[in-house]
């Protein structure tokens, strides 16, 4: 598989609109930030043929991890971007992630398009929903388990899981 450049700022600039855009979100923890930059990224290369971070996402027994995830949030707490606390969410102890300022997003319309699509649809589901509904994509059924997710696999997908409906 071709591997290309991890685009670092990008990513951290999708984190940080997620959680600026969901923090009012019970739900929004961890995993539910994972699954929604998969699917951001995912459902880019879709309609524009490329990834919008160039991560890797790894298939995982209980779902996608995404290889920079933990690291990248360490780092955005070290700097002071973010703070976290361990907080209950129905019967989960979950790890929410609070912005300690809102900083300037300047993404392209297309761009904006697809992440604003991605948290409108899916940010409300459970952690748990969502990585249920992640298993049913393409990407995660065509691999082996931990292997890497190859983004040709969404020319693949079902109609219930292309981002051709944005």
């Amino acid at each position: 598989m071709f591997k290309l450049d991890f685009k670092k700022e990008k990513y951290i600039k999708i984190i940080l609109y997620i959680i600026s855009r969901c923090t009012h979100k019970e739900n929004l923890g961890k995993t539910v930030i994972s699954v929604l930059l998969y699917f951001i990224d995912f459902n880019y290369y879709e309609l524009y043929g490329e990834s919008l971070t160039n991560e890797i996402y790894l298939k995982s027994r209980i779902g996608i991890v995404p290889k920079h995830f933990n690291d990248t949030m360490n780092q955005l707490i070290k700097s002071h971007n973010l703070y976290y606390r361990q907080e209950i969410y129905y019967y989960y102890l979950i790890k929410r992630y609070y912005l300690r300022q809102i900083p300037l997003f300047n993404f392209t319309k297309d761009e904006q398009m697809i992440i604003d699509g991605v948290i409108y649809e899916l940010s409300d589901f459970s952690a748990t929903d969502l990585l249920i509904y992640q298993r049913g994509d393409m990407p995660y059924k065509l691999v082996n388990l931990d292997d890497e997710l190859d983004y040709n696999h969404v020319f693949y997908r079902d109609e219930l899981y292309s981002a051709r409906k944005y």
